[in-house]
């Protein structure tokens, strides 16, 4: 699909909220039949370097289970070599949840071309390559056009597919919470998933890495603040709480500081630590959402 194919000024915003089937309580769909799992893994794998602290902590999502058979990954090209990668989550049936910045330029605010989400890959493999789906319109938080800092607190985007993969893989439900119930009443309950560039170690991006149990720590500037771990291409990517039984979506993951450390003598670069990774809050996509809902 070519850049000209969306319509993000051709329609209104209100009549693009209805054609991508969102509402502000829009539930969770589980496949019938489709197995159910707490574990992402399937089997034991050696991580790669994680962003925050000096242990990885990120397990292989290698599971075909629900919930993490709806996370996917977004993906397009830069030149006829070299891809972008991102990650993201079905909401909707042919709708997917991922950073803005995962599909539009930040440095030229320009779409990216032929964005296409790759549902539930592992080891670099979809469990049917006829479910590959092709961006075909996106709602965008921003443009970065007058702001490209990082973390930005719109960093959000909807992308409407093809197919309705949502029917197959299932979808995930967003859920508001404030970063004071975030901090206090979900302390070590946060699941980040993401194709980060450097896990696997052996296969980087091929396969989702899942971090189990770690923690919002607040908010700066409208964005929150977590220590997950992650690395770029796990952008996008959802923050899970289990709320009344269920996997909600609370967050994005979206951005990540580090401090490099260098050779006194030489300057050169020995080790870049992980200091906090920013993440979106989803309140407000909810009201963008209730804005234009008709």
């Amino acid at each position: 699909m070519v850049t000209e194919a969306f319509t993000q000024v051709q329609r209104t915003t209100a009549d693009k909220i209805r054609a991508f089937g969102l509402t502000s309580n829009l539930g969770p769909h589980i496949p019938v039949n489709m197995r159910q799992s707490q574990d992402p893994t399937s089997q034991d794998s050696d991580g790669g370097r994680g962003i925050v602290g000096l242990t990885d902590n990120r397990v292989p999502m290698d599971s075909r289970s629900y919930p993490w058979s709806a996370i996917g990954r977004l993906q397009s090209p830069i030149d006829s070599t070299t891809i972008t990668i991102c990650s993201g989550t079905l909401v909707a049936p042919d709708v997917v949840l991922t950073n803005a910045h995962c599909v539009i330029n930040p440095e030229t605010s320009e779409i990216k071309p032929n964005i296409t989400f790759h549902p539930n890959m592992i080891d670099g493999r979809v469990a049917d390559p006829s479910h590959i789906a092709h961006a075909v319109d996106l709602i965008y938080g921003t443009d970065f056009y007058n702001d490209n800092r990082a973390p930005h607190p719109q960093d959000w985007a909807f992308v409407k597919l093809d197919r309705p993969l949502g029917n197959t893989y299932g979808t995930l439900a967003l859920t508001a919470l404030s970063v004071s119930d975030l901090v206090h009443h979900h302390r070590d309950q946060i699941i980040t998933a993401g194709y980060s560039g450097d896990f696997p170690s052996t296969a980087p991006g091929r396969t989702a890495g899942v971090h189990l149990g770690c923690n919002v720590l607040g908010e700066v500037e409208g964005s929150l603040i977590h220590d997950c771990d992650t690395y770029p291409g796990s952008s996008g990517g959802p923050m899970i709480a289990v709320i009344n039984g269920e996997y909600r979506i609370v967050g994005l993951n979206s951005a990540e500081r580090t401090e490099r450390a260098t050779n006194p003598t030489t300057g050169e670069v020995i080790a870049s630590q992980g200091i906090v990774n920013y993440g979106v809050k989803i309140q407000p996509i909810i009201d963008f959402i209730r804005q234009y809902q008709r």
